[in-house]
């Protein structure tokens, strides 16, 4: 219990520290945009555009409200003040219903839970409704020429004092409120041009540059810098024209006035409307995403259901557009369909019970009439039209809930996260949440009256007792209501794909009840059981069984058995535990498969055979014994073998079984490669001794055939100059004899026949390279 209740409280505040990470950035420029286009936005420009009733104006006033930031409640105030000015009633519907729908502070944090194609899409379903709202109010209220009438002159309706320009509001639910003061002070329009801006901006940077040139470290500003800022070089004359000018229509106004201005509207007087509002939001949406069961949304009758609901509690419920959006985050992320909670996300800040009866007495009944209406039935079409185009083409809507991965990215939310919580504590101090808590309060309040006195009027004033007496109103109602209820309970709605059984006093009395709505017997004296009849059952997953194999070795054996109910009568309610009941056949079957074969078998050549041999045995159990058993009621899906495992002491034997067996199978292979390779290479090597024995026998046989020739030659020769073949053997053999001297051979062959002269070698004339001199 207590460990429960701690991780509760762990995802309780995981879910709001992810919502202020989420949020903080976001909604900090929200609030400057805010600001922003409070000033540089003219009311009185905009009531130009929204006087008649036409598709126009009602165009331009549901697209003026989109970014204003106005809750359900100070609208109000303002829609009489544009009325009062003169714009016409369907413009007021049109703004009436986007401006608290939307603004720029909700559409920010739209984008930080749900992305940026659900911040785009809110804000335009908000514009499409107050578009057909505004056209619905010129079809049926037709008495409205765009004057105002007597009874909407001036109303102080729940003292509510609001000065917008769109947004400017304070709030005086009796009690004290933070007043709107004017930017200028006889002006109610806070608007500046930004003409006016830039020369006020001009003259700021005057003045800084002015002062920073006294300074010591300021020298640097020289009067030409500042004058080719200013734009005063070439235009001092005009420049001075726009000055005066600039001073006359926003008299007393400077630059650090309007940005103190802006900043004023929008981190205290917006803030102080939405903090407390949005405080709410957070906590409730965290309680959401703990209470609601991720499961909830799972049936179809359950989606349907949701689109009323969401219309039940957002129309009378009091919330800003930023602060519905954590909530509407954390319904979507337990299983609320997205056109679901966009229905709240629209008719949450747009409707609550104060706003619509004091619309109700500002602008009449119809007026009131088409507003609500218009919102229930456009956002609620909408949003089922989102449910099925999603479905159609599969594109889901993700939440996010957590932050990002980027450092960069987180840096920003860590800082917008830490601004936040620092907005809160200041603008705590300062008495905003005692404010919001008063305004929530004020909405509340007028329900109570009314409550009290039809409690009084149901139960006749018996406080606890009328309650249950049947002679009140209100015990009637309740014993009818009760009585109801207990005979509706008999109806049951059996789900597709899943077929029904009702049991009467615990016996089966209803068999087969197909998918569609039935009428059985009201409980507790029914029980309906719902079986799915495609179901895939899986047993023996996850549990290894042991057994012998014909060889007295132990092994392990893991098994995944699937198989279908196709008789769920038999298999739920005339068998006791079915599935141990199929377990057991299954490991009967297997035992006598398993000692009937060796282990070496088991583990290589019957894995195959053994899951053929389950397989079977559904078959043939079925065929021999017909539905007199249990694996006769179910269809065998699969058959999966897992894992098959000998004993430690098998285990150490068939490794070494292996490994000899492997060592062979390499040897031969081996030896087999190896011959593979050898016998062409003899083959090779004999066709090589073979050829070049080939040439070495043709190369001899032409070397004898050149050298006989060569003899014939000679000997020819000699037969023909003999005496010239004796001076060449002659000089060969004195060449041989004296090798390395040098020779003299006497010219005159006939005095000095077969003469030679030679000198004694020296180191001198014995030549380096062993060349002779002749």
């Amino acid at each position: 219990m207590g460990v429960t209740l701690a991780n509760s409280l762990t995802a309780y505040f995981d879910f709001i520290w992810m919502s202020f990470l989420l949020l903080g950035p976001m909604l900090i420029l929200g609030l400057l945009l805010s600001g922003l286009i409070h000033v540089f936005i003219s009311r009185e420009a905009i009531l130009k555009w929204l006087q008649d009733d036409s598709l126009r104006s009602v165009s331009v006033s549901s697209a003026v409200g989109v970014p204003v930031p106005l809750c359900s409640c100070s609208v109000v105030p303002v829609v009489a003040e544009m009325r009062r000015k003169g714009a016409s009633r369907s413009s007021c519907m049109a703004f009436l219903i986007t401006a608290p729908e939307t603004g720029a502070d909700s559409i920010l944090v739209t984008n930080a839970f749900f992305g940026f194609i659900a911040a785009v899409v809110r804000p335009a379903i908000s514009f499409i409704t107050a578009v057909v709202a505004g056209i619905f109010c010129i079809g049926l209220i037709r008495d409205d020429s765009g004057e105002v009438k007597p009874g909407e002159e001036d109303h102080d309706h729940h003292s509510h004092d609001h000065d917008h320009h769109g947004h400017d509001h304070d709030h005086d639910h009796d009690h004290e409120h933070a007043v709107h003061d004017p930017l200028i002070s006889d002006k109610d329009d806070c608007y500046v041009s930004p003409a006016a801006m830039k020369v006020l901006m001009a003259r700021w940077i005057k003045s800084i540059t002015t002062v920073a040139s006294t300074w010591k470290f300021g020298s640097w500003i020289k009067p030409e810098f500042y004058r080719e800022i200013a734009g005063e070089q070439a235009k001092k004359s005009s420049e001075a024209v726009k000055v005066d000018r600039v001073a006359e229509e926003y008299p007393g106004l400077d630059f650090k006035k309007i940005v103190k201005h802006i900043m004023h509207y929008g981190f205290v007087e917006i803030a102080d409307d939405i903090l407390f509002a949005l405080l709410v939001g957070i906590a409730l949406g965290g309680v959401l995403f703990l209470v609601i069961p991720a499961d909830l949304m799972s049936n179809e009758y359950a989606r349907w259901l949701s689109y009323p609901v969401m219309i039940i509690v957002g129309v009378p419920l009091y919330i800003c557009a930023s602060a519905s959006t954590p909530i509407a985050a954390a319904l979507v992320a337990r299983g609320v369909s997205p056109g679901a909670a966009l229905i709240f996300l629209m008719t949450g800040p747009a409707t609550n019970t104060s706003t619509i009866a004091i619309i109700m007495s500002q602008f009449g009944a119809r007026f009131a009439a088409i507003y609500v209406t218009t919102v229930i039935v456009v956002t609620a079409v909408i949003g089922i039209a989102i449910d099925f185009m999603l479905l159609a083409t599969g594109f889901a809507i993700s939440v996010n809930l957590l932050p990002s991965e980027s450092p960069a990215i987180q840096f920003i939310q860590w800082g917008g996260a830490i601004l936040l919580i620092a907005l809160i504590l200041w603008r705590y101090r300062a008495g905003a949440m005692r404010r919001g808590y008063e305004d929530m309060m004020v909405n509340v309040r007028p329900l109570s009256r009314p409550w009290r006195n039809a409690w009084k009027r149901l139960t006749r004033d018996r406080s606890f007792r009328g309650t249950v007496s049947p002679a009140t109103p209100l015990g009637m109602m309740l014993w009818g209501l009760l009585l109801v209820l207990f005979l509706g309970s008999g109806f049951t709605t059996v789900p597709p794909g899943h077929v029904g059984y009702g049991l009467l006093f615990g016996q089966v009395y209803w068999k087969d009840l197909q998918p569609g709505l039935h009428y059985l017997a009201p409980r507790p004296l029914v029980r309906v059981d719902k079986w799915p009849v495609k179901e895939v059952k899986s047993i023996m997953s996850d549990t290894p069984y042991e057994y012998v194999s014909g060889d007295l070795n132990m092994l392990t054996l893991t098994l995944d058995v699937q198989y279908r109910v196709k008789d769920p009568y038999t298999y739920h309610y005339r068998t006791i535990d079915p599935e141990e009941i199929i377990e057991d056949a299954v490991r009967e079957h297997l035992r006598t498969f398993i000692n009937a074969r060796d282990l070496d078998r088991l583990l290589t050549a019957y894995r195959a055979d053994m899951v053929d041999e389950l397989t079977n045995l559904f078959v043939v159990d079925a065929e021999m014994h017909g539905d007199k058993t249990i694996l006769s009621t179910v269809d065998l899906v699969k058959v999966s073998l897992l894992d098959i495992t000998p004993a430690a002491e098998a285990m150490n034997s068939f490794r070494e079984i292996s490994s000899a067996q492997e060592d062979r199978e390499r040897i031969i292979v081996n030896a087999q490669r190896f011959m593979v390779s050898l016998v062409p290479r003899a083959y090779g090597n004999a066709e090589y001794e073979r050829e070049q024995a080939d040439g070495e026998a043709f190369r001899k046989v032409a070397t004898s055939a050149a050298e006989a020739d060569a003899i014939l030659v000679i000997s020819s020769a000699m037969r023909t100059a003999p005496e010239v073949l004796r001076n060449m053997l002659w000089r060969e053999k004195l060449e041989t004899a004296l090798a390395g001297n040098p020779k003299i051979i006497v010219p005159n062959r006939q005095s000095f026949n077969k003469v030679a002269i030679w000198k004694k070698r020296t180191a001198e004339a014995a030549a380096p390279d062993g060349h002779d001199r002749r």
